[in-house]
């Protein structure tokens, strides 16, 4: 498990690494900071199963940590400290689900009784969780453990969770043949016997350190790893790099990808991801950025070929300048059909403010019409129209209100009325602000 510390004087946080044996509670990675926000990237990057914080920071607060946590449906536990003059705020905390608040100057004792009870907690939410393999997807659950991904890693984190302390290999063979397959499958059930893939002449597999023995007594030809726990994250990483692609990989390469985020793809983070490419130098670091590309690019297009995402996993990760056209090329092509898709969306928004432009429009209600939440909705609305939606809303009443005040011969306060306008006198000075005249002096003007 992984434990982080965060508080921003840095005598606290030392003094809370080296307070109890870390190493008692099964916590085998303790990451710490003295920055509340690198502590967020943290948060996101690092599958964090506990997290003791200060709940009083610059710029980002405990609290501010504990909310961002549910907003990104993380399983991390919060334990807080906090002054007697912060009370409160570890009132508010425990409202929001921190599992307990300690005060400063924090004792031992205190400090272990919080802990016996986060660990307690994972461990009852661990033995509720149902394995469920039939919708177990086997390139998933290896860019779960090979990325940095916390919401891939939740996802599979009860079948993780399966192998416990099983020792386990990767395993390699060139020019297999059906009966290799075969023979490998044979004797094993879920998940050993899904958790191989196979490419061109090629075959690669996760498999017991009792079957690697016994293949390799039986055939020269199969090569294996040295034996690890697929749930110690840093050593599956170094042994898959370095058994597959020849490459030495450690922890603090993969905390370097926070610089190059790989979020849920929408238009513009595609763009990001692709211009980000071109910034990253070195050779491992393409690597480890190209694999948390494969993984957007899955994400999306559940449809590419397994064969084809396990040439890029195994083999083509070796020469990261070779595999990049390829999935720039898949990142474009998504880029435009989501650019199609958010065309769409805008189009159908626009029509019905065209629509209902007599009636009053919010926001709340646009969301419900293009089925987003509304702030999102003001993002992509901006980003494609080039203006807010308030302002095309206001553009459109105007333009109406124009066309009613050049064909017909209705009142001002009716015209005020059918463009969605209540108030008579805001209706004018909108409209003169837009057209430089009041509304009776434009049809004035239209009728000379």
């Amino acid at each position: 498990m992984r434990l982080l510390i965060v508080d921003d004087g840095h005598y606290v946080v030392e003094y809370m690494k080296h307070l109890l044996d870390w190493a008692s509670f099964g916590i085998k990675h303790i990451e710490t900071t003295t920055n509340s926000i690198e502590a967020k990237k943290m948060l996101n990057s690092n599958a964090i199963d506990i997290m003791i914080t200060d709940i009083r920071m610059p710029e980002i607060s405990g609290i501010d940590l504990l909310e961002y946590i549910h907003q990104q449906d993380l399983p991390t536990k919060v334990i807080f400290l906090s002054g007697y003059s912060q009370f409160e705020y570890a009132q508010q905390g425990i409202r929001l689900g921190a599992l307990d608040y300690l005060l400063k100057p924090v004792d031992k004792e205190d400090v272990d009784k919080a802990m016996c009870n986060a660990i307690r907690q994972i461990k009852q939410h661990q033995s509720v969780q149902p394995v469920n393999w039939e919708q177990f997807s086997r390139t998933k659950f290896l860019l779960s453990i090979l990325g940095i991904n916390a919401s891939l890693q939740k996802d599979c984190a009860s079948h993780l969770s399966f192998f416990g302390n099983e020792r386990v290999c990767f395993l390699k063979l060139n020019d297999f043949n059906s009966k290799h397959r075969e023979h490998l499958q044979r004797g094993h059930d879920m998940p050993y016997s899904a958790l191989i893939w196979t490419f061109g002449t090629q075959l690669a597999a996760i498999v017991p350190e009792n079957t690697a023995k016994h293949l390799q007594s039986d055939d020269s030809f199969w090569v294996a790893s040295p034996p690890f726990h697929l749930t110690d994250r840093n050593v599956t990483r170094q042994q898959f790099y370095r058994f597959y692609l020849n490459q030495e990989v450690y922890s603090q390469d993969f905390a370097q990808l926070s610089k190059y985020p790989v979020s849920h793809p929408d238009g513009e983070s595609l763009g990001k991801m692709m211009k980000n490419y071109e910034f990253i130098r070195g050779r491992k670091e393409k690597m480890l950025y190209l694999m948390e590309v494969i993984w957007c690019a899955y994400q999306v297009r559940k449809e590419l070929v397994e064969s084809d995402m396990a040439v890029w996993i195994f083999c083509d990760l070796h020469n990261p300048d070779t595999l990049w056209p390829v999935l720039s090329d898949i990142l474009d092509s998504i880029r435009n059909q989501k650019q199609m898709s958010i065309q769409s969306i805008v189009d159908k928004v626009k029509k019905h403010i065209d629509d209902n432009i007599s009636h009053s429009l919010s926001l709340d209600e646009l969301g419900k019409v293009a089925h987003l939440h509304p702030v999102y909705l003001s993002k992509l609305f901006k980003q494609e129209a080039g203006e807010n939606v308030s302002s095309y809303i206001s553009g459109k009443r105007l333009e109406k209100a124009a066309y009613l005040l050049r064909n017909s011969e209705l009142r001002i306060a009716d015209v005020s009325q059918l463009v969605g306008y209540r108030k008579n006198q805001y209706f004018i000075q909108l409209f003169k602000e837009e057209f430089g005249v009041t509304p009776y002096q434009y049809r004035r003007n239209m009728l000379k």
